[in-house]
């Protein structure tokens, strides 16, 4: 399991490639401050005591991007936006960010659709409400919540060993509108995600990294990011076939997720998903439940074609699978297989 610090690093690390690697200018400006600070979390806004709690560098007196530990086991990751209604130093009334959290509250009315697929708990006297892992929809909270000693959370939790920095971000970069019209003074518009617009087309290719060092357990283990280097290479040759204005990576779904590669072509779109396992079959079966969310989901594009991109060259099983998909279901998926080294891309089979 990672632990905290490792996580935060992660993030703060990945964050240059997204809207949240502006973040603390973003909101120095907004509170009219000056100053040099570029990283998200530090140790300074770390749960000393037990590492099991960190939020943003100048969170403690606003609405704070939380991240933290949850369950009997500590097994569970949580991301998301908070409001710590508990004393310190630093904030010795905190009964004084009621505004803000009425104005979450109205946020949250008036654009609901933006934040269904988030969920809601808090903490009273260090009791968890509802207790784990149960949460609630995320909807206006009740005034009657809004009182000393409690923790509020709206967010996302994932299993602790299967922590994704990415998917964390993008969760983070649709909150940062949140934030915005929380903290700033500006008028209550589609701020963010909505989940039932459809697909956000957007040409280009994210610089993400492809090899990191990471520190997991005391143990420093070299990490490659196979997925990155297959989406760079992909897009690369989708790009030379399509034209670099008709092929997006990471493009929003509008409903809370991405699909790794877009191929647009006269009005119609192509969803690739990439899958860096070893075997054909479990490429398939883990690309297939995402590449249908993303074209048949209510609200959606529907794509002309969906196909799951690995390095596994096809087998006969997996061809008549797929034929069988597509003839008997009429579900218009492929398999391409995609050669890193020597950036090539076979035909959809």
């Amino acid at each position: 399991m990672r632990d905290l610090r490792s996580i935060f690093e992660a993030i703060n690390s990945a964050a240059c490639s997204h809207d949240m690697g502006q973040f603390q200018a973003i909101r120095l400006h907004i509170h009219g401050k000056t100053g040099t600070m570029d990283k998200i979390f530090t140790s300074q806004t770390m749960d000393k005591k037990n590492n099991k709690w960190a939020f943003n560098w100048g969170g403690r007196t606003e609405l704070q991007f939380n991240i933290g530990f949850e369950g009997d086991d500590l097994d569970w990751f949580r991301y998301g936006v908070a409001f710590s209604l508990e004393r310190s130093q630093t904030l010795p009334n905190p009964l004084n960010l009621k505004p803000r959290i009425l104005k979450l509250n109205h946020y949250l009315e008036k654009n609901h659709s933006r934040m269904e697929d988030l969920r809601f708990w808090y903490y009273f006297k260090d009791q968890r409400k509802p207790s784990f892992p149960s949460s609630l929809p995320v909807q206006p909270i009740s005034e009657e919540l809004i009182r000393l000693r409690t923790f509020l959370f709206w967010g996302k939790l994932t299993p602790r060993d299967t922590i994704n920095i990415e998917e964390v971000l993008f969760l983070f970069d649709r909150l940062l509108n949140v934030y915005k019209y929380v903290e700033g003074r500006i008028d209550l518009k589609p701020l963010s995600i909505d989940l039932r617009d459809g697909l956000k087309f957007k040409a280009g290719c994210p610089t993400r990294v492809e090899e990191t060092i990471s520190t997991i357990r005391a143990r420093t283990k070299s990490i490659l990011h196979r997925h990155n280097r297959m989406q760079k290479v992909l897009h690369k040759i989708l790009e030379a076939q399509h034209g670099e204005n008709n092929v997006g990576a990471e493009n929003d779904t509008g409903r809370g997720s991405r699909v790794d590669l877009v191929v647009r072509e006269k009005g119609k779109y192509q969803y690739y998903e990439i899958k860096t396992g070893p075997c054909i079959k479990t490429c398939i079966r883990e690309a297939l439940a995402q590449l249908l969310e993303y074209s048949y989901w209510p609200g959606g594009n529907v794509a002309e074609k969906i196909i799951v991109v690995s390095e596994n060259c096809m087998t006969q099983d997996a061809n008549k699978f797929l034929d069988m998909l597509r003839n008997t279901f009429h579900i218009p998926v492929y398999h391409q297989q995609l050669d890193i080294q020597n950036e090539s891309l076979s035909n959809p089979q």
